[in-house]
């Protein structure tokens, strides 16, 4: 975990487009700001700046994003979207020492997508007096080691049971490497266009502790073609609605 300096939290490092998670030190607590509406990333990274800068924080208090797609995108196309958004990051001199310290989810909806690229949320720091101890985290896919899918192409019930048995897998490890627990998260956020059979019962045998707060279901899918499950966890301090 690298301290932000100014930003009132730690990062687990994960690569130049997004970070592994992020964890607020003392005296800090994150919160997520989901927009009343989604909008156009420009636009949204505007109200983004305005918002921070209205709660007194600096741009480097940003730990977190989550966008909206049209469609999926292929490896390639992915690639290219990227590199404004990165850019991005780097304009409001929000990475540290080359590395990307913001967790990010992109998900691209099975209905009601907007036309272009947009804004769904973001997670900052605020100066925090109290004990509850915060955490944000970039969603996690069925992509395995070396790349590898899951359950490639096989969107049955049995391939997506497979593919959530190792996500939520995934994302106990990913909690437990930011020293937290599931029963510490107070969002958890299934992204998939599939229903699953099952689904939430074997959450509850393998994330124990996730579902009392309940899950929200997006019936959507992760950015890049032949992906078809995301899952990320989150405490925050609270959840605030800003006007867009």
């Amino acid at each position: 975990m690298i301290p932000r300096p100014g930003g009132g939290f730690r990062f687990l490092p994960g690569g130049p487009v997004f970070a592994g998670g992020a964890v607020a030190e003392p005296g800090f607590a994150i919160v997520h700001a989901l927009l009343s509406r989604w909008l156009l990333l420009e636009p949204g990274y505007a109200l983004v700046e305005r918002h921070l800068e209205a709660a007194g924080r600096p741009m480097q208090a940003l730990c977190g994003m989550q966008l909206r797609l049209p469609r999926q995108l292929s490896p390639q196309e992915f690639i290219a979207f990227n590199a404004p958004y990165v850019d991005r990051l780097q304009r409001w001199a929000v990475l540290h020492e080359k590395l990307n310290p913001v967790s990010r989810t992109n998900v691209a909806p099975a209905a009601g997508a907007p036309a272009e690229p947009s804004l769904h949320a973001f997670s900052y720091t605020v100066p925090y007096a109290g004990t509850m101890k915060t955490f944000t985290m970039s969603g996690m896919t069925e992509r395995g080691p070396g790349g590898s899918i899951v359950a490639e192409g096989d969107d049955s019930p049995t391939g997506m049971q497979r593919k959530l048995g190792f996500v939520v897998g995934a994302v106990t490890e990913r909690i437990a490497e930011l020293g937290f627990q599931w029963n510490d998260a107070t969002h958890v956020e299934l992204y998939t266009a599939v229903e699953i059979p099952g689904a939430f019962d074997a959450m509850a045998v393998q994330a124990s502790g996730a579902l009392p707060r309940g899950i929200r279901w997006h019936r959507g899918r992760p950015p890049v073609v032949g992906l078809e499950l995301e899952l990320e966890a989150r405490a925050v301090l609270r959840e605030e609605v800003v006007e867009a």
